[in-house]
């Protein structure tokens, strides 16, 4: 059935979308939420989306703007994009649609006037002018004092950057009393000084005078006038601020559309925060929201497992108000379609030794049977690289001659790329999987638990613009729920959970009950050892003349950079 909103080609291209879907796809005018599980299709029907206005002619490519997070991840949006929009017959500029990260945006907006500063030049940075930066309160930073007597100037960056993302005020630190947060404030506005006088910014400074400036109407309002339509995935992983200029970019318009998962916010320890996908609707009057709830990724197994998992946390607002969670259920695509064998398994070790044991045993089982046929296709997700964790699973694969490729802590990588390469069972973060798929996904030391969570947050939080959204005391639990919720939605056909000892409580909803690896009846291994498992689908050909813009995007307004240093010399509040 053609959908009156929806152009007849994409009818036509993609029979197989659902009415949830459609529906997203159909979208005209307003604001619109999409939450979108895993395994939902929320890139494809964003691509879709923007491609539907196109062709009905809602949007000129140049007013069409997709927003997401990392310039790889921009790379892959563009390149489906072009895919959906050419298989379609549309004949207009692709290049003039904007694809691009927030940072490229505001990089665009900013102007050349500044050097952009990435990691690790900013830490060369701050120690070329530690004395200037650091010097006058020394004895009041001893928590950046490491063990070795060096400073951790990593730590002062990070606390720099919750300062920018969440509008602190430098002097509401400074008038704290207490004397580690004023050193800190005294600090940040040394260092935003020494970034001004060398014409430098860095990644947050770079959307903070950005906003600054959209905070002028006369800047604000030529730029918001050239975007007429504003597609931002992954929402649920914006900082405060970038939510300020997302919605001072969708002023003029209010086509603002956001697709994310708050199940899936990981990455509160770089300022994200899920309340921004949560509390969207409250920014606008007609906003919409459509729920992509149909995984089409994993077995129903795993799809059980992971709906029970989050269904046992608690939830509830002690206020009375929304809960912490968006509620909603997750389904299986065609659950009846999927042979029955054993999805979703323990490996339960009297010991780390016999639980690396047992997985090299799982894995071996795999790869005889032919129900993988490389070793790339199974992948261990642990919450740490570090080898403290890695080591004793990296070892005994090795020892029992399974070729392992453990990706390095900080990474960002594809399954598809060089840096996991075919022939090697993958070791790597749950945040470093977080996107990615494999047929089969180990997810491993439930029993380990780490209830410090971004303790740069909890030390700033009183002094954020915003109030506290979630219970301090829950906020432990949350994280850790949510980031092994992504683990546990990576795999399509097995999933292995593991422990050396009684797992945390919070797995038990899941854990207990499970068929034990070691335990599978003779039927059961028979079953499971008749799949066949297909590798995760390679990337596809990249499209011709293919352009990606990373740190500079197009935006149609040029700033004088007297302007821009003007107000910043003048920001409000520091």
């Amino acid at each position: 059935m053609i959908h009156p909103m929806i152009h007849p080609m994409i009818d036509h291209l993609y029979p197989e979308l659902d009415l949830r879907q459609l529906e997203v796809v159909g979208h005209r005018d307003g604001a619109l939420r999409v939450i979108a599980g895993p395994g939902a299709g929320k890139t494809l029907v964003m691509c879709l989306l923007g491609v539907n206005l196109l062709l009905l002619g809602e949007v000129q490519p140049e007013q069409l703007v997709l927003c997401t997070f990392g310039k790889p991840a921009a790379a892959k949006l563009r390149q489906r994009f072009r895919r959906a929009a050419t298989a379609a017959g549309y004949g207009g500029d692709l290049d003039r649609v904007r694809i691009a990260t927030i940072h490229s945006i505001c990089r665009r907006i900013l102007g050349p006037a500044h050097t952009l500063l990435d990691g690790w030049q900013r830490l060369d940075l701050l120690s070329t002018h530690f004395h200037r930066i650091f010097g006058p309160d020394q004895a009041a930073l001893g928590r950046w004092l490491r063990r070795d007597g060096d400073w951790d100037l990593d730590q002062a960056a990070k606390h720099f950057d919750r300062i920018v993302e969440e509008l602190i005020r430098p002097q509401d630190l400074i008038d704290s009393g207490i004397p580690f947060l004023a050193a800190v404030g005294r600090c940040y506005r040394r260092y935003e000084a020494t970034l001004r006088d060398e014409d430098l910014v860095d990644f947050a400074h770079l959307q903070a005078w950005v906003y600054d400036l959209l905070l002028d109407d006369r800047i604000a309002d030529p730029i918001a006038a050239s975007i007429r339509y504003l597609l931002v995935d992954e929402y649920q992983d914006t900082t405060h601020i970038q939510e300020r200029i997302l919605l001072r970019l969708a002023r003029a318009h209010g086509n603002l559309c956001v697709v994310g998962d708050d199940d899936q916010g990981i990455y509160r320890f770089r300022g994200a925060s899920v309340r921004n996908l949560l509390e969207f609707p409250e920014h606008f009057s007609d906003c919409r929201t459509v729920e992509l709830i149909t995984n089409y990724r994993s077995n129903p197994g795993i799809v059980g497992t992971a709906n029970a998992f989050m269904s046992a946390g608690d939830w509830t607002n002690p206020d009375g108000g929304p809960p912490f969670r968006y509620p909603k259920t997750i389904r299986a695509h065609a659950p009846d379609a999927h042979a029955d064998y054993p999805a979703v398994i323990a490996v339960a070790g009297r010991d780390p030794a016999d639980e690396c044991r047992q997985l090299v045993e799982l894995v071996r089982f795999l790869k005889r049977r032919g129900v993988i046929t490389d070793y790339s296709q199974v992948a261990l997700l642990l919450h740490s690289v570090g080898e403290w964790v890695s080591k004793p699973y990296v070892d005994a694969f090795i020892n029992a001659g399974i070729p392992v490729h453990c990706a390095p802590a900080g990474s960002s990588r594809d399954a598809s790329e060089p840096g996991f390469p075919a022939g090697q069972v993958v070791v790597t973060t749950i945040h470093q999987g977080k996107g990615l798929e494999w047929p089969v996904v180990i997810v491993g030391s439930l029993d380990f638990d780490s209830p410090r969570v971004d303790p740069v947050g909890a030390a700033l939080l009183p002094y954020c613009r915003r109030s506290a959204f979630e219970p301090t005391r829950r906020i432990a639990d949350f994280d850790h729920r949510r980031a092994h919720y992504v683990a546990l939605t990576r795999p399509q056909h097995l999933l292995a959970l593991t422990a050396s000892q009684d797992p945390q409580p919070r797995f038990h909803a899941i854990w207990d009950g499970l068929p034990r690896w070691a335990d599978l009846t003779g039927q059961e291994m028979e079953r499971l050892g008749h799949q066949r498992f297909a590798p995760v689908n390679a990337a596809p050909e990249p499209a011709p003349n293919v352009r990606v813009y990373g740190p500079v995007d197009r935006v149609n307004v040029r700033l004088d950079p007297r302007l821009i240093h003007l107000i910043h010399r003048f920001r409000p509040g520091t």
